[in-house]
């Protein structure tokens, strides 16, 4: 990818704005089978998980059991009856510990009492159960507004030059509004999709730290250098990119997928 690619992406952008909005949708709950892979192994590995990791690794092997689990709790939940029953009656759905159960009685309380606990519900469950201070909140809070800041691009040995580095490692940084909540997002031109991988949840003088939505530590960026240091001991390198500039590239992406599809 060239400079000049990268304008001719930019200007057709913005020439049919209206079409190349629509390349993509953000979906806050969406997670790549790959992520749900290597997730899962993590908590697969763990000698001794706790009952939050346990039930996660459950709603990602047998998603379609895990949606009907919490459907009959908020059954239970519903039915209410004398605390000591209902507790009871949790446990027997695979919910044991007093605070899972308040987890759910909380997650359940903020959501309409006729939606379906369809996969996305599940995964937003899971982000609530998983980072329970509420650092993924104001994504699902109405009206959302999130307005684009700025994007990285990074790399293993160097920072990236021309958007050249792996994809993986190009995020679109957005801002929430009123909260001015920053969250790094990528990009998914099989799906179509922009979905969240990590969000801020402490800022100092020299960094930006950020956990993923599993409430996993993604990385700590230097204010700095742009370096981000990860939790497996990898450092990458990272500079920033107008996000206009990231936009055009991923859907310059997303027309060559569509355009293969039409040959």
């Amino acid at each position: 990818m060239n400079k000049r690619l990268i304008t001719l992406a930019l200007c057709l952008t913005f020439s049919v704005n209206a079409i190349a909005g629509d390349l993509y949708r953000s979906v806050v709950t969406y997670v790549p089978n790959g992520d749900k892979q290597a997730e899962l192994e993590r908590l697969l590995a763990i000698e001794t998980p706790s009952e939050q990791q346990y039930l996660t690794s459950i709603a990602l092997q047998k998603p379609g059991i895990f949606e009907r689990q919490l459907t009959r709790a908020r059954e239970i939940l519903k039915t209410s009856g004398e605390a000591g029953q209902v507790e009871s009656r949790l446990r027997t759905e695979g919910f044991f510990s007093q605070e899972v159960q308040k987890v759910l009685k909380e997650f359940f309380e903020g959501i309409h009492p006729e939606d379906a606990m369809t996969g996305s519900r599940v995964m937003e469950f899971l982000m609530f159960l998983n980072v329970q201070v509420g650092h993924w909140n104001y994504l699902f809070a109405e009206p959302q507004a999130l307005d684009d800041f700025s994007a990285l691009e990074c790399g293993l040995e160097k920072a990236p030059t021309e958007l050249l580095g792996p994809v993986e490692h190009q995020y679109l940084m957005q801002v929430a509004h009123p909260n001015m909540q920053l969250s790094l997002w990528r990009f998914d031109p099989l799906e179509a999709l922009t979905y969240p991988v990590a969000t801020l949840v402490e800022t100092t003088i020299d960094h930006y730290r950020f956990v993923d939505r599993f409430g996993n530590e993604f990385g700590s960026l230097s204010r700095d250098d742009l370096t981000m240091q990860k939790p497996d001991g990898a450092q990458l390198h990272c500079r920033k990119v107008d996000s206009a500039i990231m936009r055009a590239y991923q859907d310059h992406r997303r027309e060559m997928i569509l355009s293969e599809k039409q040959l």
